[in-house]
């Protein structure tokens, strides 16, 4: 098991290299993106103030923005940090634009400036492989909402891995204390080669998720499987005729919290109210 500097190093350097790619994959998986914004307007109003904690190149930031909230952001890789300051600060959005800077979800740090009405966590628990770490950004993060805020926690399936395996590296369900670990604590093992792919990775069991939050202190409001029965097969809903899309896309969207489709979606959001 790699120290948590030599993890954060490879997280940094990973997604150093890959802003291009990021800034992609909402094109890719649009029902994530239109899933927590569902949740975020639901609970929270225009002129709230909103922590992303993990910001990637800026896509949630600037549809806060530009719906009226007030946001801070922040990321560890450094291209990141450079992306989503250029976008933000290209647009008209003035003082809303709080800060754009570089932390670590695991560092107190992170979170000042607050207390914030809504925080997203929307990439820290991918990249969180011991249980214990999972539980610290957890606490660490609902220490800092205001009465009546909330925390918005994205995570990767564990299904989603042996699709991307299948589709990928077949050959790789062969190696078989790699795939035993995987399906049992959703670490270690990603299917790539050594020293490719997802760094330090964390890949959920649904079923996982509520007993993480309550170890943290955090009543679950939602669970949410934010692909439905597109999981696996995100590349057929960009092959339908626009019509098509948009009624598929809405059906997925309103019925993202159905035990079913928790379990056949790549990525899944929860929702927890500050206690």
């Amino acid at each position: 098991m790699q120290t948590r500097t030599e993890q954060e190093a490879a997280i940094r350097h990973y997604y150093n290299h890959i802003v291009a790619k990021e800034e992609r994959r909402f094109n890719t998986y649009p029902f994530e993106f239109a899933v927590t914004l569902r949740f975020i307007r639901q609970y929270l109003a225009p002129g709230a103030k909103m922590l992303d904690v993990a910001c990637g190149t800026g896509r949630y930031a600037e549809a806060l923005l530009a719906e009226e909230y007030v946001v801070g952001a922040s990321d560890l890789a450094e291209a990141n940090v450079q992306y989503t300051h250029r976008r933000l600060h290209a647009g008209p959005y003035g003082a809303r634009v709080l800060f754009v800077r570089q932390r670590n979800a695991l560092d107190p740090a992170a979170y000042a400036g607050g207390p914030w009405e809504g925080i997203l966590l929307l990439r820290p628990c991918y990249h969180l492989p011991v249980r214990h770490d999972r539980v610290a950004v957890l606490q660490q993060s609902q220490a800092h909402p205001t009465p009546g805020g909330f925390l918005y926690v994205s995570f990767v399936s564990r299904i989603a891995v042996f699709w991307w395996g299948l589709r990928h590296r077949p050959e790789g369900i062969l190696e078989q204390e790699g795939v035993h670990t995987l399906y049992h604590e959703g670490t270690t093992f990603n299917f790539a080669l050594p020293g490719e792919g997802f760094p330090s990775g964390y890949f959920c069991d649904p079923g996982e998720l509520e007993p993480l939050f309550q170890e943290a202190g955090l009543v679950v409001r939602h669970v949410c499987g934010t692909e439905g029965v597109f999981g696996g097969h995100v590349a057929r809903f960009h092959e339908l005729e626009a019509s098509l899309q948009e009624a598929w896309f809405q059906f997925t969207v309103a019925h993202c919290e159905a035990p079913v489709f928790r379990w056949t979606s790549e990525h899944l959001l929860v929702v927890a109210p500050r206690v």
